[in-house]
C-alpha cells in the first residue's frame, strides 16, 4: 500500500501525523507489566495456530511478567464469539466473517451484532478446494454428487465453502456436506472417505503440504467464482493465485483470497492494545524465527480493517509510525 494512501487513510480517521518519529516509540515494553492474555487461534495445521503460537511466545517474552496462552479453536466464527463474550482477549478472523459479525441484526430473530475492533489487518488467506490428483472432479460443478468437507462448525471456512457451493448450485442431498476440521478432512481425503475438502488459509498450509507429500493432489480453480461471490456477499473477496511452489503442484491455481484481522474487544486497555500491536510489527524477526515462513502483517495494509474500527491503542501506534 503506498505511503501516501496510508497517510490519507490515517488523516480520514482524524489522526494527525507526527513528523519525524520512526522506529521504536511510545511507552516501555513493561508499561503493561503483569498482563494476562488469551489468544483464540484456529485449527491445528493452519496458519492461525502457527502465527498465534509465535505471537503469544514473543508477547510473553517482551512484556515483563505477562502471561499469554493460546486456545485452539475452529477459527473465525468461534473466535469472534469468544472475543465478543470476553472469553478470549485476542483472536484471528477472516474478513468476511468479521464483517458479517459486526453488522446490526435485521430482526430480533437474528444473532446479535458483536462489539469488536481490530488491531491490524494481517496476511491474506486463500481458499483451497483440494481433491486427489486422480479425481474425476475438474471444477466445482462436478462436485454435485460428491462427499465434500466444508470445514468445522464455527469456522470461516464453512462460511466461504457454503457460499461457493451455492454459487455453483451444488446442494444437499445430492451432494454430502461433512463438517470436519482441517486435519480430519485431510485424513478423510487420504482414506477415500471424502472426494474433496475446503480450507481457507495463508500459504503454505502445513496440513495440506503434509498431505501433498503422501498423496498426489490438485486444487480446483475458483477464480471464476469471485465475481458472483462479490455480487452476492460484498467486496471481501478478490482473485489471487496459489503458486505451484506452495504444494509442489504442476501449475498455479486461481482462487479467492480474503483478508484476515487480529481482533480484540473495544474494552481492552489502550496501553495493552498499543503494546500488542507494537510487538506484532517490531518483533517480526522473532516471530519468523519461531515459525519460519508464517504470514505476517505489513504496515502499509494494517490499518485497512473496514468495517471493523481500529482500537485506539493500535491507532496510536500506526500514527507514530507514519511520521
Amino acid at each position: 500500500m503506498p505511503e501516501l494512501s496510508r497517510r490519507r487513510a490515517l488523516a480520514a480517521l482524524g489522526l494527525p501525523l507526527l513528523a519525524g518519529l520512526t522506529g521504536c516509540v511510545g511507552p516501555r515494553w513493561d508499561a503493561v507489566d503483569g498482563a494476562e492474555l488469551s489468544v483464540a487461534t484456529g485449527n491445528p495445521g493452519g496458519v492461525f495456530v502457527r502465527y498465534g503460537r509465535a505471537l503469544a511466545a514473543v508477547l510473553e517474552r517482551e512484556l515483563d511478567g505477562a502471561r499469554v496462552r493460546t486456545r485452539t479453536t475452529n477459527a473465525s466464527l468461534e473466535n469472534l464469539r469468544l472475543v465478543a463474550d470476553g472469553a478470549c482477549d485476542l483472536g484471528f478472523s477472516l474478513g468476511d466473517a468479521a464483517a458479517q459479525a459486526v453488522v446490526p441484526p435485521t430482526s430480533a430473530a437474528t444473532a446479535r451484532a458483536y462489539e469488536l475492533v481490530a488491531l491490524a489487518r494481517m496476511y491474506d488467506s486463500f481458499v483451497h478446494l483440494v481433491v486427489r490428483e486422480d479425481s474425476p472432479h475438474r471444477e466445482v460443478a462436478d462436485l454435485a454428487r460428491a462427499r465434500i468437507g466444508v470445514g468445522a462448525d464455527g469456522s470461516g471456512t464453512q462460511v466461504i465453502a457454503t457460499r461457493i457451493l451455492e454459487v455453483h448450485d451444488v446442494r444437499a442431498p445430492a451432494a454430502t456436506f461433512v463438517d470436519t476440521a482441517l486435519e480430519t478432512s485431510a485424513e478423510a481425503l487420504r482414506a477415500g472417505r471424502l472426494d474433496a475438502f475446503f480450507f481457507v488459509s495463508g500459504l503454505p498450509n502445513q496440513a495440506i503440504a503434509a498431505l501433498a507429500r503422501d498423496v498426489p493432489l490438485r486444487l480446483l480453480e475458483l477464480g471464476g467464482t469471485v465475481e458472483p461471490m462479490v455480487a452476492a456477499h460484498g467486496p471481501q473477496y478478490v482473485r489471487a493465485p496459489i503458486p505451484p511452489s506452495a504444494y509442489g503442484l504442476r501449475d498455479a491455481v486461481s482462487t479467492l483470497s480474503v483478508k484476515n484481522y487480529l481482533i480484540a474487544s473495544p474494552a481492552m486497555p489502550e496501553p495493552l492494545a498499543y503494546a500488542v500491536t507494537r510487538v506484532a510489527f517490531e518483533r517480526q524477526d522473532e516471530i519468523e524465527r519461531l515459525e519460519p515462513g508464517v504470514g505476517q502483517p505489513t504496515l502499509g495494509a494494517a490499518i485497512f480493517t473496514s468495517p471493523l474500527a481500529l482500537h485506539p491503542g493500535a491507532l496510536r501506534y500506526y500514527r507514530e509510525r507514519s511520521g
